[in-house]
């Protein structure tokens, strides 16, 4: 446990220094501002920044700021934290770096002026992601921090999934860090080892890995400093399983389906879905007619996730008409039975669209009735830095965190459609003005 802090604290000092490094160095005090804090606006704050960490906060009016510091007025203006995406695939899919970095670099782009200033990429080549992470860190090209992962799967599919095979190019798989095979002969330490070499912040568990595994796994991951997340659903398992096997943090609605008594996740082994124009028939109960949000084994497995603080990755916005009334049902009772929900989307909407996926995913939240206004703040923000493991540094707008945050100009809480009117996005004390986006 003693070293485990230790490296903690160096990882925290190493984050910190990083920051420094890349962050303007004018200090910056954001004046008049109201600030969210705790689930409310604290009107008429101060936010002093300096190397992109906020130094101090206090009543605007309350110290004089010495000449060095520029003041931006924000009188009338809402300040909030950056938002975060929890599920992102720009390592692999459609958008993604090894189709097209150029459209890769748009979504980027788009996130950053939008207000997004973290997401989680959930699968994809760990070389590309580390590549545009340093573009992004070096200021080269406007982007929000990504935090990656590793995917772990069974044999069948990393044998059959064309784009793990897509996204190992160049190296044998066995080589590849970012995508490990799971099998009960694996060593488990080594196959961390060469995950956590390749930058990653967590594994991903995706299919065709036991539930006893998973947890040696993920116990192996934590004592190295990694997260943990995985498909609510692992097949063959069902997804209590996968919440007793220790998992972070766990992905997609359509995941609880598989609690149900009247499907069998063991049917969906050998692996079906090769790609993603097939994925949601491998996805998907054949039937769905007999699946029941109310029913005991659901309350069961959202307990269990209360219990042991996982957070949800619900990926909720859907198109289809039936199958949103079936996201909704089961988002709400996961709602109402307290589990810590984060805004991830797993979808891209056309680039030419002012704003990214994770506002449709945000306010659909708050339409629907499965949170309140509050409620999805902290979901796209503190809850999103506590998936990735960064709620120490991100998250919150407090003294010593760094400088990621969205200034609006209308109140959010009276209206969430109002998380669209940006004046400017910062990050790492870096401003994004909305008006220069282009």
């Amino acid at each position: 446990m003693k070293r485990k802090n230790q490296i903690r604290r160096v990882l925290f000092l190493f984050i910190l220094f990083s920051v420094c490094l890349n962050a303007q160095n004018e200090p910056i005090a954001l004046s008049g501002v109201n600030l969210w804090h705790n689930g409310s606006f604290t009107p008429n704050r101060t936010v002093l920044i300096e190397k992109g960490i906020i130094k101090e906060i206090y009543e605007t009016g309350a110290k004089k700021l010495i000449d060095s510091v520029k003041e931006i007025d924000l009188k009338g203006h809402y300040i909030i934290p950056g938002l975060i995406d929890t599920h992102v695939h720009m390592g692999m899919g459609n958008r993604a770096l090894p189709r097209s970095p150029d459209t890769a670099r748009l979504e980027f782009k788009r996130w950053i002026y939008s207000g997004v200033t973290s997401v989680r990429d959930m699968g994809g080549d760990a070389r590309l992601l580390a590549y545009e992470n340093r573009l992004i860190f070096r200021n080269e090209n406007p982007g929000p921090e990504v935090y990656f992962s590793s995917t772990f799967g069974g044999n069948d599919m990393m044998d059959k999934d064309i784009r793990m095979k897509i996204i190992t190019q160049g190296v044998e798989m066995e080589n590849a860090g970012w995508t490990q095979r799971a099998t009960p002969e694996m060593d488990v330490k080594l196959s961390v080892t060469l995950a956590k070499g390749s930058l990653v912040s967590g594994i991903k568990f995706y299919a065709g890995i036991d539930a006893d595994l998973i947890k040696e796994i993920t116990e192996e991951a934590h004592k190295q400093g990694l997260k943990s997340w995985g498909h609510l659903t692992v097949f063959p398992n069902r997804p209590i399983e996968v919440i007793e096997a220790g998992v972070d943090v766990v992905s997609h609605v359509w995941g609880a389906f598989w609690q149900d008594e009247d499907v069998d996740p063991t049917k969906r082994i050998p692996f079906t879905h090769t790609n993603f124009n097939n994925a949601r028939t491998a996805i998907y109960p054949a039937d769905l007619s007999n699946l029941n949000a109310d029913s005991p084994e659901l309350k069961m497995l959202l307990d269990e996730m209360v219990k042991r603080n996982v957070i949800w990755d619900i990926n909720y916005s859907v198109y289809n008409t039936k199958m949103h009334d079936l996201y909704r049902a089961y988002a709400m009772a996961a709602s109402n039975a307290g589990v810590m929900l984060s805004t991830g989307t797993d979808y891209y909407n056309d680039i030419t669209d002012p704003y990214p996926t994770v506002f449709k995913e945000i306010e659909d939240l708050v339409i629907d009735g499965i949170l309140t206004t509050a409620q999805v703040l902290e979901a796209a923000t503190l809850n999103g830095a506590k998936a990735i493991g960064i709620e120490n540094t991100h998250g919150t707008i407090e003294k010593g965190k760094i400088a990621n945050l969205v200034v609006l100009r209308k109140n959010p809480i009276e209206d969430i459609k109002s998380i669209r009117a940006i004046e400017f996005t910062m990050k790492n004390g870096n401003i994004f003005y909305r008006k220069d986006y282009k």
